[in-house]
């Protein structure tokens, strides 16, 4: 079959995406496992790379990398430092069957896994290029839900034709199930065809893997233990003997959500969305109308020039499908505080986020420790939200928000070419902290001993903490969640008023040298009838009582309580 050019540089511009990386809460951990797929057809003479990128969140770092139970290497970072290890062209999983090429990461350390491989030609730097970002073990599971896809529905939706030289090899996507456990772990296959549930047991040997092909009717992995699961595709060649590899490592079922902002990428005129539920009667809508999808199971959006608000019936996957993009999106429970940004490469070429924010604080992002300036921003119809694109030119970087949960997509070009791939940036912490970006949370905790107020602050100082400071609900919620007790009496926190004003600031001394800043009160949590007037108390006290919810009472300050200590968190910064 013979195809026009616009035809081919569709398909081109097609394949050329990647296919997202996964979501989850946080993406750093101790613990990781992946795999190399095979990239671009094995007979193809070009060069080729692929290997892991490992980010340290905290100082003095060490890690290790292992395959086959074989220690590869071992090395140390500093907080914000970024390592690279190369992997020879035997890691790339080119065969269907059991592997022993699995690569695990240990360390000491909480640290972010960047997987990428690339291959190119001495005129075609970036032929074909991929990365995602590997889960931590923590983030894995038992139970996970495949997307339906078939590559030549894919291809027709956007116009293409499947070129008639496909070999088996590339007709299907493929799906490699790795085991990440040290023990033999029991995986079933669920499948639908014709309306027919079929199921297949295999047992996969600790940290080993198998790849499978994988068509439309398979839907479904269970295992007895947990398992990494990545969707993948080598090569889909076009008459230019132009192709690129996609990857997705799959979510366990626990991260789906049910309401989604779709971003709108510029430079693209087509989008399609795809669902991915464990029901089939879950149905989405945008602005109430719901979306009806194709035969191939593709729904399209009303409007393909802004970011759309669509809600799903019930939890599912939502995948953005583009001429150049494959992007997971976001669910909004689970956007987040603070995100990490890695580029791939410094090559010629764009590196920019697209942000999405409440629009009443959108002016807040921050990119490392310095507000975001010269942004434009555009509201998203019917929602809270707006977006924006912000250019880069650090290839590791971070952007976080001190007061709401935001949403944020990397996007990048190849070379000089028009041709864009993106995928969600990576979420380090999910609640807001107005100091920075937090990577190890802060700890409640209530001192035994009752104190004053200044005697309380001096204790929890000693400590090299200082006295609790919600300065925001969910600040206030986490305290109550932290502390979770029912004794009938009141402690101290860290407000109080000026003995020159009357007005409450907040006070968080930390050490006897230095201190966070006093600041003034936005949010408040008093009790009925308080605060009362300043001749009848200048500090602040908080019930223990869960059933009085934690609220706040003003008091004599010489009175005795017990003090809340607040360890404060560690923030990255580079």
């Amino acid at each position: 079959m013979n195809s026009g050019p616009d035809t081919v540089m569709f398909v081109i511009l097609l394949i050329l995406s990647t296919f997202t990386q996964g979501l989850t809460l946080v993406s750093y951990g101790k613990d990781f496992i992946t795999a190399f797929p095979e990239n671009v057809g094995y007979f193809y003479p070009y060069d080729s790379s692929r290997g892991l990128y490992v980010t340290a969140l905290h100082g003095s770092t060490s890690f290790t990398v292992f395959s086959n139970g074989t220690q590869i290497t071992q090395s140390s970072l500093q907080k914000g430092g970024s390592g690279t290890v190369m992997f020879p062209n035997t890691f790339e999983e080119h065969r269907l069957n059991y592997s022993k090429n699995s690569i695990r990461v240990t360390s000491d350390k909480d640290i972010v896994v960047h997987s990428f491989s690339r291959k190119s030609t001495a005129t075609l730097p970036d032929t074909s290029v991929q990365t995602h970002v590997v889960q931590p073990i923590t983030n894995l599971d038992t139970d996970y839900l495949i997307p339906s896809l078939n590559l030549s529905d894919l291809i027709q939706t956007f116009g293409g034709s499947p070129q008639p030289f496909w070999s088996q090899r590339y007709s299907s996507f493929k799906l490699i199930i790795i085991n990440a456990v040290d023990t033999e772990n029991t995986v079933t296959i669920v499948k639908n065809i014709s309306g027919s549930v079929q199921e297949e047991e295999i047992n996969i040997p600790s940290y080993q893997l198998i790849q499978l092909q994988a068509d439309a009717s398979l839907y479904k992995i269970k295992s007895s233990h947990k398992v990494a699961v990545i969707l993948t595709h080598p090569c889909l060649e076009t008459t230019a003997c132009k192709c690129n590899m996609i990857v997705n490592q799959i979510l366990p079922k626990r991260f789906q959500g049910q309401n989604f902002v779709v971003p709108h990428i510029p430079g693209t005129t087509q989008s399609r969305l795809l669902m991915t539920s464990n029901d089939k009667s879950t149905s989405l809508s945008q602005n109430n109308v719901q979306l009806q999808p194709s035969p191939s199971g593709f729904l399209s959006l009303s409007d393909q020039t802004k970011s759309q608000y669509v809600s799903a019936s019930g939890n599912v996957f939502l995948t953005l499908i583009s001429p150049g993009l494959f992007i997971e999106v976001i669910p909004e429970n689970m956007f987040a505080a603070c995100y990490l940004l890695q580029f791939y490469s410094n090559t010629l070429g764009f590196k920019k986020a697209l942000v999405i924010a409440e629009t009443d604080s959108k002016d807040n992002v921050r990119v490392q420790n310095s507000p975001v300036t010269n942004a434009v921003w555009t509201e998203i119809t019917g929602t809270k939200y707006s977006s924006a694109l912000i250019p880069f030119t650090e290839l590791l970087t971070f952007i976080w928000h001190p007061s709401t949960k935001i949403g944020v997509y990397i996007l990048k070009n190849i070379g000089t070419t028009s041709y864009i791939y993106g995928w969600p940036a990576i979420p380090i912490n999910t609640q807001p902290d107005e100091f920075g970006c937090v990577v190890i949370p802060g700890q409640y905790e209530v001192r035994d001993e009752p104190l004053n107020w200044a005697e309380s602050l001096a204790h929890c100082t000693g400590l090299q903490k200082h006295l609790a400071c919600p300065t925001r609900e969910y600040n206030q919620m986490d305290l109550a969640n932290m502390i979770n007790t029912t004794e009938d009496e009141e402690a101290w926190i860290g407000l109080r008023r000026s003995l020159m004003t009357t007005d409450w600031y907040w006070q968080r001394q930390t050490t006897s040298t230095t201190s966070l800043p006093s600041s003034s009160v936005d949010y408040v949590h008093w009790d009925d009838g308080q605060p009362q007037d300043s001749f009848k108390g200048f500090c602040a006290s908080l019930s223990l009582d869960e059933d009085d919810e934690f609220k706040w009472k003003s008091a004599k300050c010489c009175e005795k309580k017990r003090p809340v200590c607040y360890k404060p968190p560690i923030y990255f910064y580079m």
